[in-house]
């Protein structure tokens, strides 16, 4: 077995965790091979066509994984060191008995939709992909406009503090804070949810994944900030931008009893009630 591990900038405590797990796997027998998000990592894992990627850190590490291993189809298990790690299920407790789970075969894959972007302009955009999600705010104090059409249809013109286009996997990161819906990781559908509307009227409306979106923002300076997952960039309000769903899926691994509604209701408390728990307990 072939395994690539992946970490950003981790503490002396993390780098102490990551030789720990390295020790372990070469024990196991296991040929491992660390990137570190340098520029070439990608030629490297393409080179050294790992079984399974390990993503060490939090959210945004898992993040960065996805974006690394890109159409690879290399399988991504996320071992939490951050804080609250809602995409990666394993912990520093309980690697090893993850590891048996894949040794053993004992896993699904779950594949996570991807939302692609595009400019009408020959501007850099901040990336291409986005595992969690697409997001508008203003630049400066000003108000935006937010005009969008969907499959060549006006779907609505959002007064506000901006816009966030949100995968499944997204749906429980900047978009639930914001008010959107919790979404199923395996739903071919995305979120558009309003920041901070202007109109009582607007609420978070879920689409199809095989809707085409087309957005223009209006802005009294000209100008807007477009993130695509972790990265930022200002942009001017001349372009329309593209979104639609990525042509490839990101492969997770999915261990025994670590299903999408424990995860939910361990890491979100989502319904949590006192009802729900017997005196006896």
């Amino acid at each position: 077995m072939k395994i690539a591990l992946y970490s950003k900038s981790p503490t002396p405590e993390g780098k102490a965790f990551i030789a720990e797990v390295i020790c372990f796997l070469k024990e196991k027998g296991v040929t491992t091979h660390e990137v570190t998000g340098r520029p070439t990592d990608r030629q490297e894992l393409s080179a050294f066509r790992p079984d399974f990627l390990f993503s060490i850190g939090g959210d945004g590490t898992f993040i960065d994984a996805a974006n690394l291993v890109g159409d690879s189809g290399i399988p991504i298990l996320g071992i939490n060191t951050g804080r609250i790690g809602f995409l990666t299920n394993v912990n520093r407790s309980n690697y090893k008995e993850a590891f048996d789970f894949l040794q053993n075969s004992d896993y699904q894959i779950e594949k996570r939709s991807l939302l692609q972007i595009r400019s009408d302009k020959e501007e850099t955009l901040p990336a291409q992909f986005a595992l969690n999600d697409i997001s508008i705010h203003p630049h400066g104090e000003s108000i935006n406009a937010v005009h969008v059409e969907a499959n060549g249809e006006q779907l609505n013109t959002y007064w506000g503090d901006g816009l966030i286009i949100a995968t499944p996997t997204g749906s429980t990161a900047y978009s639930l804070s914001c008010g959107g819906p919790i979404l199923v990781p395996s739903a071919n559908v995305m979120v558009l949810t309003p920041i901070a509307s202007h109109s009582l009227t607007v609420r978070p409306i879920v689409l199809p994944t095989d809707n085409e979106l087309k957005i223009k923002v209006e802005s009294r300076t000209h100008r807007f900030i477009l993130s695509v997952d972790s990265h930022r960039l200002t942009m001017d309000d001349d372009l329309t931008l593209t979104i639609s769903r990525a042509p490839y899926t990101i492969p997770t691994i999915r261990l025994p009893n670590a299903g999408f509604y424990s995860v939910i209701r361990e890491k979100l408390l989502w319904g949590l009630d006192k009802r729900n728990f017997s005196n006896h307990e």
